[in-house]
């Protein structure tokens, strides 16, 4: 019989082998980051942002990016792949420039990628072209992260707002 042979048997257990690793892995490989529509459905309190939604008569935009309530996220602000997430009960304890830098923070995520430092930077550089940040602005944002001890993405509170400063000034000196 033509399967007895030692080759063919061994290029069907190569082929069984192959196709039983590739289940394995469509099976048990994370499926990335939930859809905006998925995110809002998953549980209740999570809504999405009207159309020309503002932050203190500010307008919340990044782009064609779609901006999601969320009562019960644990932070100020998150951002996924597509769209931002807000917490209105977190966010309504914030100064006003706190809240516009953490939403700028979350777009500069959407534009520029993981990097936190970028995000940081994106929103400083963003508020003082939009008018919102001045250095005692900056100066609240500051002192809102300076107890903070960093963690394996952000750094720590004092070297943040270092960096803030630094994007801060770049941005001044861009203007003349």
């Amino acid at each position: 019989m033509i399967w007895t042979t030692p080759r063919l048997r061994w290029l069907l257990l190569g082929t069984l082998a192959i196709a039983g690793a590739w289940f394995a892995y469509d099976i048990t490989s994370d499926p990335g980051p939930p859809t905006l529509e998925q995110y809002i459905a998953y549980a209740p309190g999570r809504t999405l942002a009207p159309a020309g939604y503002k932050i203190d008569d500010v307008p919340a935009a990044c782009g064609k990016v779609r901006i999601v309530l969320n009562t019960a996220l644990n932070d100020v602000a998150a951002a996924h792949p597509g769209f931002i997430i807000l917490n209105p009960k977190h966010f309504a304890a914030l100064p006003k420039v706190v809240r516009l830098y953490a939403f700028g923070h979350e777009c500069g995520h959407q534009l520029h990628g993981p990097s936190e430092e970028m995000a940081d930077c994106y929103a400083v550089m963003r508020g003082e072209a939009q008018g919102w940040l001045d250095a005692p602005g900056l100066q609240s944002v500051c002192d809102f992260w300076k107890a903070s001890a960093g963690d394996n993405v952000h750094l720590p509170g004092p070297a943040r707002c270092e960096l803030m400063k630094r994007c801060f000034a770049s941005a001044k000196s861009a203007k003349g």
